[in-house]
């Protein structure tokens, strides 16, 4: 199986870590962050395609053609045009089933497997405490039905972790545009919902990092 992860970002939020490196390579407890995604892996997990932009070479360097038993094919987004368009520029490679990572975020491997268990399907967290950084996922019967704009003021929600398996269907969905012009993978995912089975996985860990905060709170645990 393929996983496919989204690496091309600039890490804006992380200087001045990211001035001389790409966010992927910002260390976490003595390592890069997209190593400990290698690491969080699934076995039958084969093949990894990473998009890459920005300081794309200083990530082909450190992780080369195969990495911690993975073979690794490289796709660049030469624009930053969103999610959904980094996962575009990387159609004709995907198989029929795929796994999607954001490459900034942090796993774990259990989880990780239960998700690929599912044709689609995304990986969920529980919150207790208002967040207004992530859309709010509709779920009815253990199945996700939507996900909102983010929203501010709600104490109790699910949000979604950024991590999918899909198919080729994503691609037969209306774009989603933000603000800027991007393109959103996570609401396509949301309104993919509302007309195929997406099976929502409650994650048990997940460090979504975003900032040199995150980077500290994630830390206490890995």
């Amino acid at each position: 199986m393929q996983a496919i992860i989204l690496a091309a970002g600039k890490g804006k939020r992380l200087r001045p870590l990211t001035l001389k490196i790409p966010k992927p390579l910002v260390h976490l407890a003595g390592k890069p962050l997209l190593e400990h995604t290698f690491n969080e892996l699934p076995d039958n997990i084969t093949e990894v395609i990473l998009v890459v932009g920005h300081r794309a070479d200083q990530i082909k360097k450190h992780f080369g053609s195969y990495f911690n038993g993975k073979k690794i094919k490289y796709v660049k987004q030469m624009a930053q045009k969103g999610t959904f368009h980094a996962l575009r520029v990387a159609k004709k490679l995907l198989d029929k089933n795929f796994l999607v990572l954001m490459a900034d975020d942090i796993y774990t491997k259990k989880d990780l497997e239960s998700l690929i268990n599912h044709d689609q399907a995304i990986l969920v967290k529980q919150i207790t405490g208002p967040s207004e950084r992530f859309g709010t996922c509709v779920i009815k019967r253990g199945l996700l039905r939507g996900i909102a704009e983010k929203q501010k003021g709600i104490k109790f929600k699910y949000v979604n972790c950024g991590a999918y398996i899909l198919t080729h269907s994503i691609f037969h969905e209306p774009i989603v545009y933000g603000s800027n012009r991007e393109e959103l993978l996570s609401y396509m995912v949301g309104t993919l919902g509302q007309k195929e089975l997406v099976k929502a996985i409650k994650a048990t860990r997940w460090f979504p990092i975003a900032s040199v905060e995150d980077l500290k709170e994630a830390e206490k645990y890995i």
